[in-house]
């Protein structure tokens, strides 16, 4: 089809689907006059399809005669049409459209800011810097923001320089981002002009500096950093302690840090401690083990922590030692690292602490090892069961009864008639537990007991059991002098058979 035909035909069209299919059909040469016809058509065309369709167009056979065109399409209200005429302009570098991108950006909510960016940098490439620099100077706050990150990907000494200069501007989101594009193009000598901005007063802007130092490992800003382990700011303490982790990573000497493990500040030991632990630094296992006997909650759980980390792989001989500490905090909580981590022969030192003086660190002791294969310590259990040291035996009465399997059941039925009140009690509430009891008779002696302690739990227990054979042995002593063993009574009664006064 020849151009003035074909030109006939489309001038004459009406129906936009129509004109798309002419223009889309169109296969002769796309010549200088094709193009300005075009162009012409963009300015007076309604419809949005019909102008995309042209702009494809236009920069699929791009020319100087098109340019205009696309510069103009980047104030089309059709989103579609400006993304497609950025994209094509940073193509193919055009350095006319440089300011007239740079202007798109005067809208904060822009939907293809990112495109325009991306256009920018690639015309910027062929541009000179002052270009840019000049543009600065007379745009508006939301183009100035925006800038610092289209001057790091320059990265010449141009660029640099200024993002030194800008980076001192009054606002505070262009110093942030002028922070992040120096961490990109700065050298390790230059980290000075980070550090200053670890002291600003807007939190965002503090926050950016020590993510940047943290990753340029700038070792210049270890003592900044080390101060601000003192914020009263959580998450400014957090961001601090993982940007020293990245910068004392290198396993090289750690003496600066330990100089603030003595630190009066808590905040700051705190996260001295959390450091060392991500550090996996040995040389810190006895002042962490100190830190253990702490009166302050939040140090001892980080250096419990910080030690687990330590002992991820097998457990030093420190940790082992710590187990006959003076101090029973420290051997509470050695024990519960060796119960979490530790290998066979290590968890038979803790068999050995159930008749620790503290009675904190024998329930450590037994909520680690009611965590292990039941067959490891029922086995154990035996070699303990008779022994004359009441500590040991209550302390094997409550490991059986957290392990609460049927295994327990044989080893925990002698211990009902044991000389100690507490064992005998804790032993006869758990054995209501089980249902494969078949004399009830060790229970109802226990009734009579003179402790009340005894007759609680045999009530207790009775009342577990639901066996409407202990019906008429409750009923007898439901008058028990003790108010709270004859509660206890009732509320046996009450489970077997709510109508349990009918069937005596």
């Amino acid at each position: 089809m020849e151009i003035i035909e074909w030109k006939n035909r489309y001038l004459k069209e009406t129906i936009s689907n129509k004109k798309i299919e002419l223009l889309r059909s169109y296969s002769d040469d796309f010549n200088s006059n094709f193009i300005e016809f075009l162009t012409s058509q963009y300015k007076n065309e309604p419809d949005g399809k019909v102008r995309a369709t042209i702009i494809d167009i236009i920069g699929y056979h791009f020319s100087d005669i098109g340019i205009t065109t696309l510069i103009e399409a980047l104030k089309d209200n059709t989103i579609e049409i400006k993304r497609a005429s950025v994209i094509i302009l940073g193509k193919v570098k055009c350095k006319s459209a440089l300011k007239p991108l740079l202007n798109t950006l005067y809208n904060p909510s822009l939907e293809i800011k990112d495109e325009v960016i991306k256009s920018v940098m690639k015309i910027m490439e062929i541009s000179p810097l002052n270009t840019i620099v000049d543009y600065y100077q007379t745009a508006n706050i939301h183009v100035k923001r925006i800038i610092p990150k289209i001057l790091s990907q320059i990265r010449n000494e141009g660029s640099i320089e200024f993002l030194k200069l800008i980076v001192h501007d009054d606002d505070a989101l262009i110093r942030r981002n002028t922070i992040t594009a120096l961490e990109k193009v700065i050298s390790l000598k230059d980290a000075k002009i980070i550090i200053d901005f670890l002291n600003d007063p807007d939190l965002r802007v503090k926050k950016v500096a020590i993510k940047a130092l943290g990753r340029l490992k700038s070792k210049r800003a270890s003592k900044s950093l080390l101060r601000l382990l003192k914020s009263k700011n959580k998450t400014i303490r957090n961001l601090a302690t993982k940007s020293l982790y990245k910068i004392f990573s290198d396993g090289k000497s750690n003496d600066l840090i330990y100089d603030f493990m003595t630190s009066k500040n808590i905040l700051v030991r705190i996260q001295i401690i959390k450091l060392l632990g991500l550090l996996l630094d040995y040389n810190s296992l006895n002042n962490l083990l100190n830190s253990l006997n702490s009166n302050n909650a939040q140090i001892r759980k980080s250096a419990y922590n910080a030690l687990l980390r330590l002992c991820k792989n097998e457990i030093p001989d420190q940790i082992i030692d710590a187990l006959k500490a003076k101090e029973w905090k420290i051997r509470r909580l050695s024990a519960k690292i060796i119960g979490t981590i530790g290998n066979q022969s290590q968890i038979e030192l803790l068999f050995n602490l159930l008749s620790d003086p503290n009675n904190r660190v024998r329930e450590t002791i037994i909520n680690a090892l009611s965590k292990l294969s039941d067959d490891v310590i029922i086995n154990r259990v035996k070699e303990f069961i008779s022994t004359p040291n009441w500590k040991y035996r209550r302390a094997i009465v409550k490991l059986l009864i957290k392990i609460n399997s049927n295994s327990c059941f044989e080893l925990l039925v002698p211990l009902i008639n044991d000389d100690d009140i507490y064992v005998k009690s804790w032993t006869a509430m758990a054995l209501g537990n089980f249902d494969n009891i078949n004399d009830l008779s060790p229970f109802i002696d226990m009734l009579n007991d003179k402790d009340p302690k005894i007759r609680i739990s045999a009530a207790k227990s009775l009342g577990q059991l639901r066996r409407r054979e202990s019906i008429e042995a409750l009923a007898k002593v439901l008058w028990d002098d003790d108010w709270n063993v004859r509660k206890e009574i009732e509320n046996a009664l009450a489970t077997i058979d709510p109508n349990w006064i009918k069937s005596i």
